[in-house]
């Protein structure tokens, strides 16, 4: 029976967390922006207005609260993205030197690494309950929520400590395809993104309230942080391995004196270390190709809402969030079932560049499109 625990815990590892963690990002994401809407109409009309409850009859009243939303939000995403990078710089470093060898997990740093974001994005959950159900909250308060989640490195954070546990089980697992069980947790986000964009259009419609999705929200932070504590257990490095990974430290002199300013060295000096063939070139481009592609995702996810709330597509939050979780729906299924096939037959690097080209194109779609059958195309 230890055995077979064991054995599980190595096939079922950091993809719930993952699942978890982008359910609650996704199911909270259009619900921040709607307590937006809603905390700037407050504030301008007055909670009881004849505006603020029906916005889309009053144009002019429309467009100022959307102009004003728009600002708050851009203000929301920043905060949430620059107080993120400091943070994901110094945990990578920091969670990579090892301070366990028997397998263990609790008390390691990885662990703090995976609770922190989950600990924090709980803690602003609570404050984003707070500011929706009480008037005299206003808008700003939105900001000390995201900054929250930013301290921890947020989704950041998350990524690179769940990689990096699926990067040292596949070393110490012989005949383990790492590109694989990358992608089954990469899938993960799309699923948790059916999930919680489901979820989030049920949930947020005006006559339900936004309390039962900011509620959701935590309740899915607190289940990822009792499976953390449960269930996951560090994989356990191989000895002939060890030296690889120690081979990445820039100095002993570092690790005789770990300050902040030793992880930040040790993260660029990872970065910009000297590799084989062209390494190095490659690995900047992909963190660049990496940068933009999250660009543009944190951007659609951002004003999508704000655009297709316009005329003459005038979604509600319900068929955005049907529309979201259909797309998220797809591209987890191509990642899960299509993408392994394709491996066999194709490259990887092919397989990137057709899937920018396919992006590319939904967003050309997006843009121009009048109705919701493109929108949904």
């Amino acid at each position: 029976m230890a055995i077979s625990v064991a054995r599980l815990r190595r096939i079922v590892t950091v993809e719930p967390v993952i699942l978890l963690y982008m359910t609650a990002l996704f199911l909270v994401t259009p619900a921040y922006q709607q307590l937006i809407i809603s905390k700037i109409c407050s504030e301008q009309y007055g909670p009881a207005s004849a505006e603020c409850k029906d916005l889309a009859a009053y144009p002019e009243a429309h467009q100022s609260v959307q102009r004003s939303s728009s600002m708050v939000i851009l203000l929301y995403t920043s905060v949430l993205s620059v107080l993120s990078i400091p943070p994901a710089m110094l945990l990578g470093s920091w969670s990579d030197q090892r301070q366990r060898s028997d397998g263990g997990f609790l008390g390691s740093r990885r662990s703090l690494v995976l609770l922190l974001p989950c600990i924090l994005s709980l803690a602003s959950g609570g404050l984003l309950i707070a500011i929706a159900m009480v008037d005299q909250l206003g808008v700003l308060w939105m900001l000390m929520a995201a900054g929250l989640v930013g301290l921890s490195g947020g989704t950041s954070s998350l990524f690179l400590s769940s990689f990096s546990y699926l990067a040292d089980l596949t070393a110490s697992n012989e005949g383990v395809n790492r590109t694989l069980r990358m992608a089954v947790a990469e899938a993960m986000v799309f699923v948790g993104g059916t999930i919680g964009f489901l979820l989030g259009g049920y949930l947020e419609e005006p006559d339900r309230g936004m309390v039962i999705a900011f509620s959701s929200f935590c309740g899915c932070q607190l289940l990822s942080i009792v499976y953390i504590l449960v269930w996951l257990r560090d994989p356990i490095i191989p000895a002939r391995l060890t030296s690889s990974y120690g081979s990445i430290n820039p100095s002993s002199e570092d690790d005789a004196s770990p300050s902040i300013l030793s992880h930040a060295r040790r993260s660029l000096a990872v970065v910009f270390k000297e590799r084989p063939d062209r390494g190095r070139f490659k690995l900047l481009l992909l963190i660049v190709c990496t940068f933009i592609n999250n660009l543009v995702a944190v951007g659609e996810t951002t004003i999508s809402l704000l655009y297709l709330s316009y005329e003459p597509r005038n979604f509600s939050t319900q068929l955005y969030g049907i529309f979201h979780s259909i797309r998220m729906l797809l591209l987890g299924a191509v990642l899960l079932l299509v993408f392994p096939l394709l491996l066999k037959r194709v490259s990887e690097q092919t397989l990137a560049k057709v899937s920018a080209l396919f992006c590319s194109a939904a967003l050309f779609l997006m843009a121009f499109s009048t109705n919701t059958w493109m929108v949904f195309l």
